[in-house]
């Protein structure tokens, strides 16, 4: 594997070569990089959206350079590899796969660079992480579960890309707060936050345990649990009350929470514009800034973190959700 010193003048050789088409960035804006994992999920252009907007209205200072990495951690490498070319003073990140992207984040830190990791934590410090916590929702909805079965039943989990943290924290909340009851999972997969894949799993599942055999489906996030919701309506058997859990908190999964298509769902933050709010306040050391988004927790190993909280969603609630969330509805227009 070429290291990366090696590779940023591969890639400053490769930009030396088409410099003339590209306009130069201002000498007096603060570059900032933002690497984004995909573009799969209204989770994940949302973030990107309202942090390019936000920089756009409230940041003149600003060159805010944004890379889509298409699901690929290699194309991550690379991409956070021409950012560092590029000249960004901060990077934001919201990983693709948290174990392939860390040396490369290691060598972005030991160059002095900030890092901040947007809603996907790492298992290495980084200057700052800012998102909501995986694993309590992952066990609140767990306890949902096992309190409205009564303790007792069939569950099937659709779990999102293993390797980033947010799909193996809700799956250990929710396998912790199911231990110890009668409530078992009798099927589950990965099928990394895409609708599709959760469609035909279910499909499938629907197959092998019929009528009566499966009491709640939960899902990691919001749009997987849409695929679950179209397979058990296709297969005509969304009047056997079985529950289906998502999380994200989309403006449609509420109003589907509120509809009872879908028993409950989470808001769970896009991290925009306290990404680029946060990334800015590193870049200017403004230190109040940071301090405004959340409570701000400053670690031993010299990383700082802020927390932004997450509320279930259910029927009993929905109403105050209403296009609070993000994505499209027809009726948050």
């Amino acid at each position: 594997m070429l290291n990366i010193t090696r590779r940023m003048l591969i890639i400053s050789a490769g930009l030396a070569t088409v410099l003339t088409a590209v306009p130069a960035f201002s000498a007096d804006k603060i570059v900032i990089g933002f690497s984004q994992a995909s573009s799969n999920s209204a989770h994940r252009n949302t973030m990107t959206k309202r942090n390019q907007a936000y920089a756009a209205e409230h940041f003149k200072d600003v060159d805010l350079i944004v890379t889509n990495a298409e699901g690929k951690s290699a194309k991550q490498i690379s991409d956070v590899e021409s950012l560092m070319v590029q000249g960004m003073k901060v990077l934001m990140i919201s990983a693709q796969d948290g174990a392939a992207i860390a040396p490369t984040i290691k060598q972005v830190l030991a160059a002095g660079i900030p890092v901040i990791t947007l809603e996907r934590s790492l298992d290495i410090p980084v200057t700052l992480h800012v998102g909501p916590h995986n694993k309590p929702i992952g066990t609140l909805a767990g306890k949902y579960i096992a309190e409205a079965l009564k303790g007792k039943g069939n569950v099937v989990e659709i779990k999102g890309d293993p390797a980033v943290a947010p799909a193996v924290e809700r799956h250990e909340g929710f396998a912790e707060a199911i231990a110890g009851t009668e409530i078992k999972v009798i099927a589950e997969t990965h099928a990394d936050w895409d609708q599709e894949k959760a469609l035909k799993f279910m499909e499938d599942t629907l197959q092998r345990f019929p009528a009566g055999q499966i009491q709640a489906v939960y899902a990691h996030n919001d749009n997987m649990a849409f695929g679950a919701l179209r397979a058990i309506q296709a297969a005509g058997r969304d009047k056997e009350g079985i529950l289906i859990i998502g999380i994200d908190g989309e403006n449609a999964a509420i109003r589907a929470v509120a509809k009872g298509d879908l028993t409950a769902t989470f808001t769970y933050s896009t991290v925009a514009p306290e990404g680029v709010i946060a990334a800015h306040a590193l870049a200017t050391n403004d230190t109040a800034a940071l301090e405004k988004l959340g409570t701000l927790t400053k670690k031993d190993d010299g990383s700082m973190e802020i927390e932004i909280a997450s509320k279930m969603i259910t029927k009993d609630n929905a109403a105050e959700f209403f296009c609070k969330g993000f994505g499209d509805d027809p009726e948050c227009k």
